[in-house]
């Protein structure tokens, strides 16, 4: 089992697109205990982090604290990229017409890919 955390900045390198990567939106009953404390830990701030399990990689991306319920993360892409695996999500707010509630909220997606042993980047 490996974790990385991985910080917020974008490196200067490459995201030039080779391939999709097939990808899957999970819920967290899908990781260990460990791995849903560490995201406990850093749900406040913005975080990226990864999982590896040997058979999957698990990428979590978390925006952070939000004010009020009714957002969500939309993956945008997952590719191949020239110089590893680059993921793209937005954080989507509520639309003004949405009833929210006025409760602290702390959206993250976990998305599941065959296992890989690349580095994983960021887009935002």
């Amino acid at each position: 089992m490996l974790i990385l955390l991985c910080g917020c900045s974008i490196l200067d390198t490459s995201d030039k697109k080779i391939s999709d990567i097939e990808f899957t939106v999970v819920d967290e009953t899908t990781l260990p205990e460990e791995v849903l404390k560490m995201i406990e830990e850093r749900k406040a701030e913005a975080f990226q982090m990864a999982y590896h399990d040997g058979s999957y990689s698990y990428i979590i991306v978390g925006y952070g604290m939000q004010e009020s319920s009714g957002y969500s993360i939309q993956v945008n892409d997952v590719y191949q990229g020239e110089d590893g695996i680059w993921v793209d999500t937005d954080l989507i707010g509520p639309e003004k017409s949405e009833q929210v509630e006025a409760v602290t909220s702390y959206p993250y997606v976990i998305i599941k890919i065959e296992g890989v042993d690349q580095t994983i980047r960021f887009k935002r």
